[in-house]
């Protein structure tokens, strides 16, 4: 018994120094090769009709998962657009700042996630002065869009920030 339990605990110990050495080198920025799950904090509220959260297609939907790395650089934008459904943009290395239709502005902090709303009018800056010292600002886009559907749709810029 005693022995099960040492090689237990040596199991999880392990298990634990291999997650964090993953967690650790993608919140630096570095892919792991192996696969792995980021924990984050949502950081706003999501307009889903009925109780809890549910997603229901009635037909095929396209995931797309992006990871992105962009130099802060004040020339960068996503441009207005808006999703054909929902999105979840984590942050993993940076600030990354998003506008919306009425130029209120949000910064989504390394170790965040936002979740786009359908519909949702948005655009996302990587801004010098909220990114001082750091290379490159970087963050995981998972989108959920109807099988043929454009995604993203570019739109006029509602405001200037």
């Amino acid at each position: 018994m005693r022995r099960l339990l040492l090689i237990g605990a040596l199991a999880a110990t392990l298990s634990l120094l291999t997650a964090s050495g993953v967690l650790g080198a993608l919140v630096t920025g570095s892919l792991p090769t192996s696969a792995f799950t980021f924990t984050s904090v949502t950081d706003n509220e999501v307009h889903i009709m009925g109780t809890g959260i549910h997603l229901k297609a009635n037909d095929e939907v396209n995931v797309k998962t992006t990871y992105l790395r962009v130099a802060p650089n004040s020339n960068f934008s996503s441009g207005w657009h808006y999703h054909n459904g929902p999105v979840i943009v984590t942050v993993t290395v940076g600030t990354l700042t998003f506008f919306d239709r009425e130029c209120h502005r949000r910064d989504l902090k390394a170790g965040h996630s936002y979740i786009e709303s359908t519909g949702q009018v948005l655009n996302a800056l990587v801004l010098p002065a909220k990114n001082a010292g750091i290379p490159t600002v970087e963050w995981l886009t998972t989108r959920l869009y109807p099988e043929g559907a454009v995604d993203p749709v570019p739109v006029a810029a509602p405001c200037t920030p």
